[in-house]
């Protein structure tokens, strides 16, 4: 009979063990879920974040310092010292006559209300004659990082190296 009850206690105390280590396992994989980064199919997300980045294009190709460092990243402008006399150089020079596209985003949530947008985009330069002509169309990619709270109806930017699009698995060109 104690046979039976030590091993009715051992059975009992391993079957606990295991539980307690795949609860903790599954737990675990969910939280990465969340943080992975995915593709944005939904359109109207598409066209918020390209709205911001035309914003921000604007302020770049006027070389409005001002306006431009009220959309660079609180936390990002702090790390990396940004301040109005050096905002504009943190972005390629883009002439007044330009436009953005953006091509592929992917999104990651950071937390309940806010969420961070990787970009990749073209810089859209056209080159007129003086008779306001066409000349001919370049265009240049550009990385950026948005971060939407979706709770303020606001959003912030950072330049991006375009890792995501260019060494990672997400590979554009």
């Amino acid at each position: 009979m104690k046979d039976r009850t030590k091993l009715f206690a051992i059975i009992l105390v391993i079957v606990t063990i295991l539980v307690v280590v795949l609860t903790y396992i599954f737990s675990n994989n969910d939280k990465k879920d969340e943080n992975r980064i995915n593709i944005v199919t939904n359109y109207s997300n598409f066209y918020t974040v390209n709205s911001c980045l035309y914003r921000t294009i604007t302020y770049i190709s006027n070389k409005d310092s001002k306006n431009l460092l009220l959309l660079i990243n609180p936390s990002y402008a702090k790390k990396n010292n940004i301040n109005e006399s050096n905002v504009v150089s943190l972005f390629n020079d883009i002439p007044a006559n330009s436009s953005f596209a953006s091509k592929k985003m992917y999104y990651e949530e950071i937390s309940k209300n806010i969420i961070k947008y990787y970009v990749y985009g073209v810089v859209i330069e056209d080159n007129l004659y003086e008779d306001f002509e066409v000349r001919d169309k370049v265009s240049y990619p550009m990385y950026f990082i948005v971060y939407i709270n979706r709770d303020k109806g606001i959003f912030s930017i950072e330049p991006y190296s375009g890792e995501l699009f260019i060494n990672g698995d997400k590979n554009e060109e």
